[in-house]
C-alpha cells in the first residue's frame, strides 16, 4: 500500500524536481554552479576608473610650481647678470655722466678769452685722443712693438700737454770770484702753476731752492721770462708761493699757461697706478720719466701736519724737482727728494697733493698758518677700544720752544678739543690751525693719563 502511494507521489512530482532531488544530480549541479561562479569572477574584475578631477588638480599644482620656479630663476639671473659681466669683462668701462657748464649767451668774449678757449678745446681733444688710444691698446690684450710705440706716443702727448702748467723758476744771486769779479749764481727748479686769475699767476715751488736768491725769475712755456714776487711761505712744509702779474706775460703766452688740475693722492686709489714725472725729474728742466706708484701709505713726521709720502719705481736725480701726474693729466704729488729712502736714493718720491691743498690755498691768499708745535698720531675708535685710550690726537712729540711746550702739553697727551670744536683726528686739528691766526689764544681740551685712567685738562695756548 505504501509502495503504491510512493509511486503515485513520484508520478505527481515534475521531472525537473526529480533531478534536483537526485543526490548525484545535486552534486553535479553544485560543481557546475561553482565553476560558473569562478568564471564569473574572472570576467567581472575591472580596472579602477580614472579620477579626472584629481588629475586636473595635480596638473594645476605642477603648472604653478613651474611658474614659481621660472620667476625665481629670472629674478636671480637679473641680479647676478651685472656681477657675471664684471667678472668676465673687467676691462669694460661704465658710462659716466658728463656735466657741461652753463653758457651765458650775453657774455662778451675778449680776444684773450677766445685764444684761451681755443687752447682749452684743443687740450680737451688731445686728452680724449690719448685716452682712446691707450684704451684701444689695452683692449687688444697683447702688446707688441707697434702697440708699444702707440703707448709711448700717447704718453708723450700727455706730457707735452701738461707742460703748460710747469714753469722754470730761477733763484739768482750775485757773488764775487777770487779776482773780485762779480758773477751771477743761478739755481733753476720746476714750479707748478696752481692758479691763473686777475690777481696774477701763482707758482708753487720749494723754498730751499730760492731761499738765498736776490731775484726770482720765472720762465713759462712760450719762453717768456719775468720777475716774480713771494706771495706766501710755509716754513713747516718748506714751500713758497710765487706771484707773477698777468700783464707781464704776452696774450699769446698766457694762452699756453695752464692752471694745474689737482687729483687725489689717497693711498688705496693710486697705489700701483701709472704716473708721469714732469718738470725736472732727472735734474734737467723739461725732462720726463714714466713709472708707477709703489706706495702711498707712508706718513711724514712733520710738525702740525699729516702729509703722505708717495714712493715710485722711477729712477731720477737726487736733485730732482717737479710733479707726478696721472693718466688724466691731474697732479697727484710734488717731487721732494728730502724724504727719499737712503737705501734707494735715486728713486723718486713725492708729497701727496691731497694733503697740500690747504697749504696751497692759504699761501695763495697770503695768509700764515698758526703754529702749535706737535707731532700727532690719530687715535681711531679701533685703537681707542683696543688700548683703552680716548679718541683724538695722541701727542707723539712736542717741539722745543713751541707754543705747545710753553703751554705745558706733554708727550702722551690726547688732544680731544680745540676751543668748542671736538677733535677726532689729526686732519681735524690741522683744519682748526689753518683757520686760526698767529697770536690767537685758544683752549685745548687734553686727556692726560693719571695712574690707570685719563682725566680731562683744559690748557690755554697762545698760537704763533
Amino acid at each position: 500500500m505504501e509502495s503504491d502511494q510512493m509511486e503515485e507521489k513520484n508520478r505527481l512530482i515534475p521531472a525537473d524536481e526529480k533531478e534536483l532531488q537526485d543526490p548525484e544530480n545535486l552534486i553535479k549541479n553544485t560543481e557546475a554552479d561553482t565553476e560558473g561562479i569562478v568564471d564569473f569572477m574572472h570576467e567581472e574584475i575591472k580596472k579602477r576608473p580614472m579620477n579626472r578631477r584629481k588629475l586636473l588638480r595635480r596638473a594645476r599644482e605642477t603648472s604653478l610650481i613651474a611658474i614659481l620656479f621660472g620667476t625665481v630663476s629670472c629674478i636671480v639671473f637679473a641680479i647676478l647678470l651685472p656681477v657675471i659681466n664684471n667678472i668676465l669683462y673687467p676691462s669694460e668701462n661704465t658710462a659716466q655722466t658728463v656735466m657741461l657748464p652753463e653758457e651765458n649767451p650775453y657774455e662778451e668774449l675778449t680776444p684773450e678769452d677766445m685764444v684761451e678757449n681755443e687752447r682749452k678745446l684743443e687740450a680737451k681733444e688731445e686728452k680724449e685722443w690719448i685716452r682712446e688710444e691707450l684704451q684701444g691698446i689695452l683692449d687688444e690684450k697683447i702688446i707688441g712693438v707697434e702697440q708699444q710705440k702707440r703707448i709711448s706716443s700717447a704718453l708723450q702727448e700727455l706730457a707735452s700737454e701738461s707742460s703748460g702748467m710747469i714753469a722754470a723758476v730761477s733763484g739768482i744771486s750775485s757773488d764775487m770770484d777770487w779776482f773780485n769779479d762779480s758773477y751771477e749764481n743761478k739755481n733753476t727748479v720746476s714750479g707748478l702753476v696752481t692758479k691763473k686769475s686777475a690777481e696774477g699767476i701763482f707758482i708753487l715751488v720749494q723754498s730751499r731752492r730760492i731761499s738765498d736768491a736776490q731775484r726770482i725769475m720765472v720762465t713759462f712755456k712760450d719762453g717768456t721770462e719775468t720777475e716774480a714776487r713771494i706771495a706766501g711761505t710755509d716754513e713747516v712744509t718748506g714751500l713758497t708761493m710765487l706771484n707773477v702779474p698777468l700783464v707781464s706775460v704776452p696774450v699769446g703766452g698766457r694762452a699756453l699757461i695752464r692752471e694745474a688740475k689737482m687729483g687725489s693722492s689717497v693711498g688705496p686709489i693710486i697705489t700701483g697706478a701709472p704716473v708721469i714725472a714732469i718738470g725736472s725729474p732727472t735734474g734737467t728742466p723739461g725732462s720726463v720719466t714714466y713709472g708707477n706708484v709703489t706706495g702711498a701709505d707712508n706718513s711724514l713726521d712733520i710738525l702740525d701736519n699729516d702729509l703722505c709720502l708717495l714712493t715710485t719705481d722711477i729712477y731720477g736725480s737726487g736733485d730732482a724737482t717737479g710733479f707726478l701726474i696721472n693718466l688724466d693729466g691731474e697732479v697727484i704729488g710734488m717731487i721732494d727728494m728730502r724724504y727719499r729712502d737712503n737705501s734707494v736714493p735715486n728713486m723718486l718720491c713725492a708729497v701727496g697733493i691731497s694733503e697740500l691743498r690747504p697749504v696751497i690755498r692759504r699761501m695763495e691768499a697770503g695768509r700764515t698758518k698758526a703754529f702749535l708745535g706737535i707731532n700727532g698720531i690719530d687715535v681711531t675708535p679701533e685703537i681707542s677700544k683696543a688700548n683703552d685710550i680716548p679718541t683724538g690726537v695722541w701727542v707723539k712729540n712736542v717741539e722745543d720752544d713751541s707754543p705747545a711746550m710753553a703751554a705745558g702739553i706733554q708727550k702722551g697727551d690726547v688732544i680731544t678739543g680745540f676751543g668748542k670744536t671736538e677733535i677726532l683726528h689729526m686732519a681735524g686739528l690741522i683744519v682748526q690751525l689753518e683757520n686760526a691766526e698767529p697770536g690767537q689764544n685758544v683752549i685745548l681740551h687734553i686727556m692726560r693719563r693719571n695712574g690707570g685712567s685719563f682725566e680731562e685738562v683744559q690748557v690755554p695756548v697762545s698760537l704763533q
